[in-house]
């Protein structure tokens, strides 16, 4: 397969150092910040508190990066089914990171620090935000199907299967790693996972594996 061109590459690297970089600084947080405890806490909530603006910027960073990652994968996918929505599926999940970034999570019992029941008040801005954390599970799914759709339909059923079940095969197998060491099973699936995934396809896409075949490519484009 012929390699993407330096432009296209440029703007799939930001979709490579994306997922890491988020998940590293979350778990950063999670660790470090008084009160936040992983058997129980979600980690949009690390968006409460005096130190939530580390997390909300961390939350527009990748989805500014997801979002020029979509560009990046539009050049990159020259034709054929799905070539339209992946992008497209893209840039709404970094557009909801966004949106959860730019809010803050309510406060709830012991988190910030001093959090009582009477302070951990639901808000607008908090019932949003967790919103826009389900939003952002949905495109991502759809993403995956599609993506699967992509490759299904160049006959490389190979990648086509593993894009369609990295995402519950990867959540499960998190799940099964946080209930080995103990507290909420779920917590680092649902950080990772979608990470795993999206990094994947930026990485896959990065070394020019998605071109179509030039005589599939010349049928789409007549």
């Amino acid at each position: 397969m012929a390699k993407q061109t330096r432009p296209t590459r440029a703007l799939i690297a930001c979709g490579v150092v994306a997922g890491p970089m988020y998940v590293i600084v979350t778990l950063i947080q999670a660790l470090t910040r008084d009160g936040f405890d992983l058997r129980y806490h979600r980690f949009s909530w690390l968006t409460a508190g005096d130190l939530g603006w580390i997390q909300q910027s961390n939350m527009v960073l990748v989805g500014a990066l997801t979002i020029v990652l979509a560009i990046g994968v539009r050049r990159a996918m020259p034709g054929g089914p799905g070539s339209v929505w992946v992008p497209r599926l893209l840039a709404l999940l970094g557009g909801a990171y966004i949106v959860g970034g730019l809010l803050t999570a309510d406060p709830v019992v012991g988190f910030p620090p001093g959090t009582t029941a009477e302070l951990a008040q639901k808000t607008w801005h908090g019932i949003a935000q967790n919103a826009s954390r389900s939003a952002s599970t949905l495109f991502l799914i759809a993403a995956s199907l599609v993506t699967a759709r992509w490759f299904g339909a160049q006959e490389r059923r190979g990648w086509a299967w593993f894009y369609a079940t990295a995402i519950p095969g990867a959540f499960a197998l998190l799940s099964a790693v946080g209930l080995a060491i103990g507290g909420n099973p779920t917590a680092l699936a649902f950080l990772m996972t979608p990470w795993i995934w999206v990094t994947a396809l930026a990485i896959h896409l990065y070394w020019g594996e998605s071109g179509a075949p030039a005589t599939q490519t010349t049928l789409l484009a007549s």
